[in-house]
């Protein structure tokens, strides 16, 4: 299936200092603080400045690197539990460029698709990858949704509720019980439930946070139907991933099935 479509990232990547990108820099000056001195800088409070930035560029980056030939494994992982629900609408918080909805779509075709995001430079993208397709979107921000209470049967995030500070969480979670009817599925980052590689790994990284959804949502009186870690799906998924014909190229490494862990919460 071709999960991408390629085009070649621009040259101005955040800018440049000594024709290296800043946002490099910025990434291996954290990382030397921490190797060198064990100093790990506060998490971003907000990473809306962060993702307008990045946003620019993130369609056409992750694209070209051959990293969604790879993600797509827990893609066919959200789109496997769907097929054993019933339902008739479906949006994503945090839907970037649309990827996954596009997705959605595609193997539902009869369900009403939505998402939003609070990157208007992703939202501008989803315009290209999701032409010709009925799939409304909103920028917005996954803890003050500007949407009815149980507007939609099914909420999802992938790699989205790990860039919210712990301070706003149990906000942005209580966000998905409201809006979401019936079910709601997340793809996410539990540095409990990783490898103590990925967890050093991702020590110094102020835009990564880790959250106990399955503590969270139990204590906002939620029923958690599903919950899988990498030690129920790593050896499918490196399978999956010897399949993959195209190269990988990913300037800060690449992070395998333990970044995540897979949870379906019934509301």
């Amino acid at each position: 299936m071709d999960t991408t479509k390629t085009v070649n990232p621009p040259q101005n990547y955040w800018g440049k200092l000594f024709g290296i990108e800043k946002f490099k820099l910025e990434w291996h000056a954290k990382r030397l603080l921490y190797k060198l001195f064990g100093i790990s800088l506060p998490k971003l409070a907000d990473q809306r400045d962060y993702w307008q930035r990045r946003g620019e560029v993130y369609f056409e980056e992750i694209s070209a690197s051959g990293y969604l030939d790879r993600e797509i494994f827990f893609q066919d992982m959200l789109v496997n539990a769907l097929s054993k629900v019933k339902f008739s609408s479906f949006f994503e918080a945090g839907c970037g460029f649309g990827w996954n909805i596009g997705r959605v779509k595609r193997d539902f075709s009869d369900t009403f698709v939505g998402g939003v995001d609070f990157s208007l430079p992703q939202l501008r993208n989803s315009r290209r990858y999701l032409e010709g397709m009925d799939i409304p979107v909103a920028n917005a921000d996954a803890c003050k949704m500007p949407l009815a209470d149980n507007a939609f049967d099914v909420g999802f995030s992938l790699g989205v509720f790990m860039n919210i500070h712990p301070d706003k969480i149990r906000l942005a979670l209580s966000e998905m019980l409201r809006v979401c009817g019936k079910y709601i599925i997340h793809i996410e980052y539990d540095q409990n439930q990783t490898t103590p590689e990925l967890r050093e790994k991702r020590a110094f990284k102020t835009n990564i946070v880790s959250h106990d959804y399955a503590s969270l949502y139990r204590e906002l009186g939620a029923e958690v139907m599903e919950f899988k870690t990498y030690t129920d799906f790593g050896e499918a998924y490196y399978e999956h991933a010897r399949k993959v014909n195209s190269d990988l190229d990913r300037w800060e490494g690449f992070e395998g099935p333990e970044k995540y862990i897979f949870i379906v919460v019934k509301v």
